[in-house]
């Protein structure tokens, strides 16, 4: 029964995915439109699609776990989304251990089912927050963790969304972790580089979805923080074959030294 009933919501998904058309004059109208009937399928899908996400929350738990003598962390989740995020967190630490955890996102039926979830799960430090990321400020004003997992690619105005991070992460202990699908540039290193085929195939895929994997994502990443991790990989999609999407796992701190290259 429970194999039907998984099949069943999997198709829902890929039929938005494949199938419906992405409409609406803003940002959050589009998302609504293309989430909104997949939403209570979300997480099942997404499990085994997005590779990189555990292997973000492991690492930053990792990050975590060496500040845990400090009180009051605060984690904030830009494009959270459902909440999955924390659930998977809680297997790599004590979620008690954070003050606060902030869920953001602004597409009202993905939250929805985020406070659903916090309120199934008792988390009495989780909060979610429906709003565009560009403008959210915690009420701490200062975060020790910023996660971008696979919402990076979602937000048009990527620049401003991590700048208004930088704002609020913590300059001394604060981490920014981010996990998404990507493509590299032209010229890139060797640990990213992709053929020009593979450029084009899977940007031009996910833009039909209106995600852009193009790597001035990252490369902004690179240019503002201080790298202190960061895996390239692939991993399959359900029901397609053959096929391995590309993703990368990035982790940074507020730079000690100026930019790069002394630029």
């Amino acid at each position: 029964m429970d194999l039907v009933k998984n099949l069943v919501s999997d198709l829902q998904v890929l039929k938005t995915i494949w199938f419906s058309k992405i409409t609406g004059d803003s940002h959050k109208e589009r998302l609504e439109n293309f989430y909104g009937p997949q939403a209570d399928a979300y997480d099942h899908f997404r499990a085994r699609f997005l590779h990189g996400r555990r292997g973000l929350l492991k690492e930053c738990a990792k990050k975590m776990i060496e500040l845990d003598t400090r009180p009051g962390l605060v984690w904030v989740d830009l494009g959270g989304g459902t909440g999955e995020n924390v659930d998977m967190m809680a297997e790599y630490m004590d979620l008690s251990k954070f003050e606060r955890v902030y869920v953001v996102d602004i597409c009202g039926p993905l939250c929805e089912v985020a406070r659903k979830k916090v309120q199934a799960r008792g988390w009495q430090n989780v909060e979610v927050v429906e709003a565009d990321v560009c403008d959210f400020v915690p009420d701490t004003m200062n975060a020790t963790l910023v996660t971008f997992s696979y919402s990076l690619s979602m937000i048009p105005p990527f620049m401003t969304a991590v700048d208004k991070a930088l704002s609020y992460l913590d300059p001394k202990f604060g981490i920014l972790g981010a996990a998404d699908f990507y493509t590299s540039q032209k010229y890139d290193s060797p640990d990213r580089q992709h053929g020009y085929l593979t450029r084009w195939f899977w940007r031009a895929t996910f833009d039909l979805d209106g995600i852009d994997l193009g790597p001035e994502r990252r490369q902004f990443l690179d240019r503002n923080l201080e790298k202190v991790y960061e895996k390239n990989g692939a991993g399959g999609i359900p029901y397609v074959p053959l096929l391995k999407a590309p993703y990368y796992i990035w982790l940074g701190r507020v730079r000690r030294y100026g930019p790069p290259n002394g630029n």
